[in-house]
């Protein structure tokens, strides 16, 4: 995996879109793009092909599952790594694994911290 990753962040809370482009931009020097619901981040994704896409798991319309669910049904999308972004500590597993979600990383988290678990996550999936 290269250094310099392209992230998409889909998160419809705007300061925490921006606190997550921040902390990736400064603390790991990725590209980040963000986008404010599952419509326009899978545009975004589409358009972008990044090397990872960050999805928060509640937001109206469309949530973190339909999104993945998308992603890894179009040809196009479907080797991205996909990590989710949520404050619930209690997942459904099989909602996970039929989403095609890589891993989690669980709110609130350590600024310092996001870049190295989502490089964890996006690493451990390059080797399942």
């Amino acid at each position: 995996m290269a250094d310099a990753l392209r992230v998409v962040v889909i998160d419809d809370d705007r300061d925490l879109r921006e606190l997550i482009k921040i902390t990736l931009e400064f603390t790991a020097g990725w590209e980040v793009v963000t986008a404010a619901n599952g419509r326009e981040g899978i545009e975004a994704v589409r358009e972008r092909a990044p090397d990872v896409v960050v999805v928060d798991l509640m937001m109206p319309e469309m949530d973190g599952y339909a999104v993945c669910r998308s992603l890894k049904q179009d040809p196009a999308t479907a080797a991205i790594p996909l990590v989710l972004l949520t404050a619930r500590k209690e997942l459904d597993e099989r909602q996970l694994g039929a989403a095609g979600a890589s891993g989690v990383v669980f709110k609130p988290f350590e600024p310092e911290e996001l870049a190295s678990q989502i490089r964890r996550l996006c690493e451990s999936d390059e080797h399942a």
